[in-house]
């Protein structure tokens, strides 16, 4: 399925682009460059940037789990309407041990059905409001998360991630990039 505007494949990646996907194949152990970073190749210096944040923050443990970056990941994905992230990021919450309930619910963004602990339900609350409406949030929403346990440094992270994934998920979506079908998703289009 052609994107919206032009990726380059891996098949035809050359130069800077071919060195920007191996810089991420080294740095992920995976060997198929996923349709967002392609999204990236017109911007090769770009692309290795982000392969080098995302490592950072959403792919290794830091102050939240990555089961919790997952969790995030999916539900933002959900809100902002993002088939392709919510298939991929569904996905890696499942390999993280999240339960085939929380999987299904996070992707419907029924948080009444997931299972969660009040503090993951703080923290998905959270998500919500700044994913839809940061200058919303006040000095009480953050009290909510302290009082469900969480740390400074935790809050601070999961921004990021919420801000990473605005980003991806309006990438994705104005590229068209197709869901990888790993948990249904096909027949979305985002």
């Amino acid at each position: 399925m052609p994107t919206k505007i032009k990726i380059v494949e891996d098949a035809q990646a050359t130069g800077d682009i071919a060195e920007a996907y191996d810089y991420w194949r080294a740095s992920s152990g995976r060997k198929q460059v996923p349709g967002v970073l392609k999204s990236l190749s017109a911007r090769p210096d770009f692309l290795k940037q982000a392969v080098d944040f995302s490592n950072t923050i959403q792919f290794s443990d830091g102050h939240l789990s990555r089961r919790h970056k997952e969790m995030i990941g999916s539900y933002a994905s959900y809100l902002n309407n993002c088939a392709y992230c919510l298939d991929s990021h569904a996905f890696f919450l499942k390999q993280q041990g999240a339960s085939n309930q929380t999987v299904a619910a996070l992707m419907e963004g029924n948080l009444d059905k997931a299972g969660l602990t009040p503090a993951e339900r703080a923290l998905l609350d959270y998500v919500g409001l700044i994913t839809q409406a940061a200058y919303r949030s006040s000095l009480e929403d953050v009290q909510k998360l302290r009082d469900a346990g969480w740390r400074e440094e935790q809050i601070a992270e999961a921004v990021y991630i919420i801000a990473l994934f605005a980003m991806f998920n309006r990438i994705a979506n104005a590229f068209g990039i197709p869901p990888q079908n790993y948990m249904g998703l096909g027949k979305l289009t985002s």
